[in-house]
């Protein structure tokens, strides 16, 4: 008992002394200040996309809706391709996209965001839902790599103000 009490008081002060030190766990984000909430604008019916990116913004603290707000991440274009090889196919998703700010000025302008996935074929599985499966996955990672592109956004590019003429 006495040496799990000193490893459990190790472990403690351990985590106290990173914590202290503004270490940060990987796979936490930072977000600029005022990124929160986004409005989300897509062309066409991109409800799953929508629904799956709002799911993982939240885990990281970032709110999505349809509802107004300041800042606004458009969905220019989903592109859903398959290319079939002999025994697998390549899915992959690509979106177009422009973040804009309160001030109407484009803080990211039509940036494509990529992810691909392999779907390995064989009597054994069913097609359809390993296919639904992956494509899910290619959602959650097209999510993860917005947030990952937000995250790099400093608070004064967030915040500025169309150019004069």
């Amino acid at each position: 008992m006495r040496i799990n009490g000193r490893i459990t008081g190790v472990l403690i002060a351990a985590a106290l002394l990173v914590s202290a030190c503004g270490y940060q766990l990987k796979g936490q984000f930072r977000f600029a200040d005022g990124l929160s909430p986004l409005v989300w604008e897509a062309r066409g019916d991109q409800d799953d996309l929508y629904l799956v990116t709002r799911d993982i913004f939240a885990i990281y603290g970032l709110s999505l809706s349809e509802q107004p707000a300041d800042t606004l991440l458009q969905i220019h274009s989903v592109n859903d391709n398959t290319v079939e090889l002999s025994e697998a196919e390549m899915l992959a998703l690509e979106i177009e996209w422009s973040l804009i700010n309160a001030q109407g000025v484009a803080v990211i302008n039509h940036r494509r965001t990529r992810s691909e996935t392999r779907l390995s074929l064989s009597p054994e599985i069913d097609e359809d839902d390993a296919r639904a499966e992956r494509q899910a996955f290619l959602r959650q990672r097209i999510a993860l790599r917005l947030l990952d592109q937000l995250e790099a956004i400093s608070t004064e590019e967030l915040n500025r103000a169309p150019e004069s003429r």
